[in-house]
C-alpha cells in the first residue's frame, strides 16, 4: 500500500481577510525598523531586501495565530495481496517423490511467486503446527521438518493481519492432511477471495504398516495393572504377518503376532502391564518392518506412564448442584493419581485431613452453615481450591488468608474472559493450552473491588469488554505452608465444552485443571532450593522449568545465580543459567532433540550451597507419518467453497495467469482527508528560520546588531 497527496488546501479558524492584517503587521514592522531607524545606513538595495525578508518573516509568524491548518486529500492504492500458504510438515517428504518435493519442487513454487510484479503484493506463509509468514521477494526454503499440520491456522492468521486489506486471492499448497487445528473447511466460510488450492502427495493407498495410535493412561500407582490400547493398520499387505512388541527400556515385556487379513486392515490390541517400580517410565511399542513399505518411521512409537507411590484424595464439595463440579470431577478422574470423590456440603462427613486436596463450589454460602469444615480447614491449614459464584457468602469468605478480598457492588456481575499473566511461573502447561485459552467463553464473575494480598500469583486476568483488567480470575497464594487456589467465576464448564468444539478432544481444560490441582495437592517442599520440570516433553514444545529460593525465613530470593547443567543420553553436556523474573526463576531450554536427558541445577546463598538434579525425556511425535494418503478432496472443497481452482502439482505454472486474468483483482484506491496544524510543519518553521537567519546575517555583515 502507497500513499499519494492529490489536493492541498489551507483552512483557517477566522476569516482570510486577517491574512492582510498579518501583511500590513509585516509591513510596518519592517518599515519601523529600517526607515524610521537610520542608525546604520546599508545602502539602498540592501535595506530593501532586508526589510522584505523582515516583513515576510513577521507575517508568517502573525498568522501562526489564525491556526491555520492544511487539509489534505491522500490517495491511497492497496495493491492486491497474493498469499502463498504451503505445507511445510513431514507428510509431504514421506512419499515415494521424495526427492522431487525436496528439490524441483521448491524451484517451481519460487518461480511462481517471483513470476508476480509490482502490481501485487506477494506474502508467503509457511503451514505447520502453526502457520510461520516468511519474508517476501526471497527465496523459500522448505525443509518439512513440522510435526504437525494445522492448515486452519492460516485462516486465523489472514483475519488478524489482512482484515480490510485488498487479498486477491490465496494459494494453499498441501497434500490436504491435516491433524491439529480444525477442519479448514469451516474455516472457508465468509472468505470474500478466491482460494486456489494445489495437490501434491499421492492419493492412492500405498504399502505399510504402521502404529496409528496409543491410548493410556498418563499416572497409574504402584502394583496397579494399567490398560494399553495400540492401534495396528496395513495397507495392500494381505496374508502378510508381523510381530508386535512392548519394551520396558530394554526388557520385552510384551508380544503379539500379527495377521493380517485384506488389503485394508485394522487391529486394536488390548494389554495389561504391571506397575512395578515408582517414577516415570517410557515403553517403546515396535512393528516388524514388512519388504516395500513406503515408510518404517511409523512402525515404531513410545508412551509414559508414571507411577506413584498411591493415590491422592481430592473431594469436590458443592453448595448446589453445578454443571462445573461434573466438568472438573471428569477432568481429574483421567488421572490415575487422584482418588476423586464428591459432595453436597451436607453430607460431607469426612474428615478433611485425609484429602490432599479440598474443592469448594461456592463454600463458603449465603444460605448454607459449613461453619465446621471450613474452620478445619483453616485451623489444619489445608490444600483448597474456592471456587466464587452468586451463592458465596463473601463476607466469611474475605475473613480466610487466600490472598486475595473481594467487596461486591450491588450483586452486579461480569462477564469475564481469561487472559494468561506472563510471569506466572508457578508451574508450566503446553502452548497448546495457552492457545486454547483465546477461545474460551467468559466466566460468571462478580463486579466489585479486588484485592490482592500477601504471597500471590495471579495465573489469569479478567477481561471485560475487551479491555484487560487486573482483576483475577484464577490466582494463587501460599501461608503458613498451605496452599490455596481461587476461581474468582462460575461456569467454568463451558471451557470444557468449548474445548471439544474447536478440536474435538478435552485435552486443554483436562491439562489445566490437572495442573491447577497438581500444584496444590503436592506435599510441601520443605528444602529451601526448588526446582520444577515436566518429566515428559513432545519434540515439539518448548522446554521450560522454573525454580525458587528461599532465606531461612522461608521468604522468596532471586539474589544468587542459579547454574543450570544438562547432560543428554551420549553423556554431552550443556551449560546455562536461570534467568530472574519476579523473585523466582525461570529457563527456557527451547526445543531439544528426541531423547532422555538428566539435569543439575546449583546455587549459593550465604554460606549454603544448594543442589537439585533430576531427568526429563523429550518424545518423538510421529503424528505426521500415521497417514500419509493425501486428501485431495478436501482441496477441493475449499477451491469450490471459495470460487477458487483445484490445480495439480504439474499444473504450477498455469496459476500465474489465471489470477492475472481474474478482473476482480485489481488495486484498490481510496481518498483519505488529513488535517495538519501548519504549526507542526517543519518545512513552514524552516522557511521562517530562513529569512529570519539570512536577515540577521546581512545585518552583521553591513555592521549592524
Amino acid at each position: 500500500m502507497h500513499s499519494k497527496i492529490s489536493t492541498m488546501t489551507m483552512l483557517t479558524e477566522y476569516s482570510l481577510w486577517f491574512l492582510l492584517l498579518c501583511l500590513l503587521l509585516g509591513v510596518i514592522f519592517a518599515f519601523i525598523l529600517y526607515y524610521k531607524n537610520r542608525t546604520i545606513d546599508y545602502g539602498k538595495r540592501t535595506q530593501i531586501v532586508m526589510a522584505t525578508l523582515r516583513g515576510l518573516s513577521v507575517s508568517l509568524i502573525a498568522f501562526l495565530i489564525l491556526v491555520p491548518m492544511l487539509k489534505l486529500s491522500v490517495k491511497e492504492v492497496d495493491k492486491p495481496v497474493i498469499i502463498f500458504a504451503i505445507d511445510n510438515s513431514e507428510s509431504m517428504k514421506l512419499t515415494k517423490d521424495s526427492a522431487f518435493y525436496q528439490g524441483d519442487f521448491q524451484q517451481k513454487i519460487n518461480h511462481l511467486i517471483h513470476s508476480f510484479d509490482d502490481n501485487y503484493e506477494i506474502q508467503p506463509y509457511f503451514i505447520g503446527e502453526e502457520c510461520s509468514m516468511q519474508k517476501p521477494n526471497r527465496d523459500i526454503h522448505l525443509s518439512f521438518h513440522e510435526k504437525t499440520t494445522d492448515i486452519s491456522s492460516i485462516f486465523d492468521e489472514i483475519d488478524n493481519v489482512y482484515h480490510n486489506r485488498n487479498v486477491g486471492a490465496m494459494v494453499l499448497i498441501s497434500d490436504g492432511i491435516y491433524n491439529a487445528g480444525y477442519n479448514p473447511q469451516y474455516k472457508v466460510n465468509g472468505v470474500q477471495f478466491p482460494i486456489h488450492t494445489v495437490g501434491t502427495g499421492n492419493t492412492e493407498s500405498q504399502i505399510d504398516l504402521g502404529i496409528t495410535g496409543i491410548n493410556h493412561n498418563k499416572q497409574t500407582y504402584i502394583g496397579n495393572f494399567f490398560p494399553v490400547e495400540i492401534k495396528i493398520a496395513a495397507t495392500k499387505l494381505s496374508s502378510q504377518s508381523a510381530k508386535l512388541t512392548v519394551f520396558d527400556k530394554d526388557a520385552e515385556v510384551f508380544s503379539k503376532n500379527i495377521q493380517i487379513n485384506g488389503n485394508q486392515y485394522f487391529e486394536t490390541v488390548n494389554l495389561s502391564l504391571e506397575a512395578k517400580e515408582k517414577g516415570t517410565h517410557k515403553y517403546r511399542v515396535t512393528l516388524s518392518e514388512l519388504e516395500g513399505e513406503i515408510t518404517y518411521r511409523n512402525n515404531e512409537g513410545s508412551f509414559f506412564i508414571e507411577v506413584v507411590d498411591s493415590r491422592e484424595k481430592i473431594a469436590i464439595i458443592y453448595n448446589a448442584p453445578h454443571p462445573d463440579v461434573s466438568a472438573i470431577h471428569q477432568a481429574l478422574s483421567l488421572s490415575d493419581k487422584y482418588q476423586v470423590e464428591v459432595y453436597p456440603v451436607t453430607d460431607f462427613k469426612q474428615n478433611p485431613r485425609d484429602y490432599s486436596l479440598l474443592i469448594l463450589h461456592q463454600l463458603p454460602a449465603k444460605n448454607q452453615s459449613s461453619g465446621n469444615l471450613l474452620n478445619q480447614i483453616q485451623q489444619n491449614h489445608l490444600p483448597v481450591l474456592y471456587i466464587l459464584g452468586p451463592q458465596s457468602d463473601l463476607n466469611t469468605f474475605n475473613q480466610f488468608n487466600t490472598g486475595l478480598t473481594l467487596n461486591q457492588h450491588k450483586d452486579l456481575k461480569n462477564d469475564a474472559l481469561p487472559v494468561f499473566n506472563d510471569n506466572f511461573l508457578l508451574f508450566t502447561f503446553s502452548e497448546e493450552a495457552r492457545q486454547m485459552l483465546n477461545y474460551y467463553t467468559p466466566l460468571n464473575t462478580m463486579f466489585g473491588t479486588y484485592n490482592i494480598t500477601g504471597n500471590s500469583n495471579c495465573f489469569l486476568y479478567q477481561k471485560i469488554n475487551s479491555v484487560v483488567s487486573n482483576y483475577p480470575l484464577i490466582l494463587f497464594s501460599q501461608n503458613n505452608n498451605s496452599k490455596v487456589g481461587v476461581i474468582t467465576g462460575v461456569d467454568i464448564w463451558r471451557w470444557r465444552m468449548q474445548n471439544y468444539l474447536q478440536t474435538q478432544n478435552f485435552d486443554a481444560f483436562d491439562e489445566i485443571i490437572n495442573k491447577m490441582a497438581l500444584y496444590l495437592s503436592v506435599k510441601g517442599d520443605k528444602s529451601l532450593f526448588r526446582v520444577y520440570a515436566e518429566e515428559v516433553y513432545g519434540e515439539n514444545r518448548t522446554v521450560e522449568l522454573t525454580a525458587e529460593l528461599y532465606n531461612e525465613s522461608y521468604e522468596l530470593i532471586s539474589e544468587p545465580d542459579v547454574s543450570f547443567t544438562l547432560t543428554d543420553s551420549e553423556g554431552k553436556k550443556f551449560t546455562s543459567q536461570f534467568s530472574k523474573q519476579n523473585n523466582a526463576y525461570y529457563l527456557n531450554l527451547g526445543k531439544l532433540p528426541v531423547g532422555d536427558y538428566q539435569w543439575e541445577a546449583t546455587t549459593k546463598s550465604g554460606n549454603n550451597s544448594y543442589r537439585k538434579t533430576g531427568r526429563f525425556s523429550v518424545q518423538e511425535i510421529l503424528v505426521e507419518s500415521v497417514n500419509l494418503v493425501a486428501d485431495h478432496d478436501l482441496l477441493k472443497n475449499i477451491s469450490q467453497s471459495s470460487n477458487g481452482q483445484f490445480f495439480t502439482v504439474d499444473q504450477l505454472d498455469k496459476i500465474e495467469q489465471f489470477i492475472k486474468n481474474n478482473e476482480n483483482i485489481k488495486p484498490v484506491a481510496t481518498y483519505h482527508k488529513k488535517y495538519s496544524l501548519l504549526l507542526n510543519s517543519w518545512i513552514y518553521l524552516t522557511v521562517i528560520m530562513l529569512l529570519l537567519g539570512i536577515e540577521w546575517f546581512m545585518r552583521k555583515w553591513g555592521g549592524g546588531y
